[in-house]
């Protein structure tokens, strides 16, 4: 009996260590936390509350009302509060689990790039339309971006001019950083703070 349970162990391992080949993020999951995915995975609702395990920022999906396998958002959960960010393209959870996780991780970074794509355009918007415009952390590398640009901007004048443009642009990022602090003090939830 003991060799035979082995030879189940052995060849569960190994079934498990295929689907964590094809998804990687399966790494990070525990025998019986992957066994129980697995099992579900016919259901793609059934796997909502194992996503935080998966990713690291989605808490959830959400699933087109006409096509219940077609996720379309996916949404992060911080203390009570949700930002959402749309996929590009959608997609369909069907098939094995691993398959449309890999293609939902490739879909996540897609529509993440070009919310940062679309982010960096709009870095010239008043800081806080800019900041209430896009999720947080993508409000946080905007704002990072603005600043990146205005030093890089003072630092290319030339030599006589470079002092007062720094002197400028530091006004201009005290400004910023004054606006900040004062939403800072507003009434605010945690994820725009």
């Amino acid at each position: 009996m003991q060799e035979g349970l082995e030879v189940c162990q052995k060849a569960l391992e190994d079934y498990l260590e295929t689907k964590r080949n094809v998804f990687p993020r399966f790494y990070f999951c525990s025998n019986e936390l992957l066994l129980k995915i697995l099992s579900v995975g016919s259901d793609p609702n059934a796997v909502q509350d194992d996503f935080e395990n998966l990713f690291d920022a989605i808490n959830r999906v959400s699933f087109d009302e006409t096509n219940r396998k077609l996720i379309i958002d996916i949404t992060q959960q911080f203390k009570g509060q949700e930002e959402t960010i749309q996929l590009v393209e959608g997609v369909q959870a069907e098939g094995n689990i691993e398959d449309w996780l890999v293609r939902l991780e490739q879909e996540m970074q897609k529509s993440v790039r070009l919310t940062c794509a679309k982010g960096s355009q709009d870095i010239n918007l008043p800081t806080r339309e800019f900041i209430d415009l896009y999720p947080s952390a993508v409000a946080l590398l905007g704002i990072q971006i603005a600043w990146t640009n205005s030093v890089q901007e003072a630092l290319e004048k030339g030599q006589k001019e470079k002092l007062a443009e720094l002197d400028r642009q530091m006004r201009g990022q005290k400004a910023v950083m004054n606006e900040l602090v004062a939403m800072c003090l507003e009434d605010m939830n945690k994820l725009k703070r």
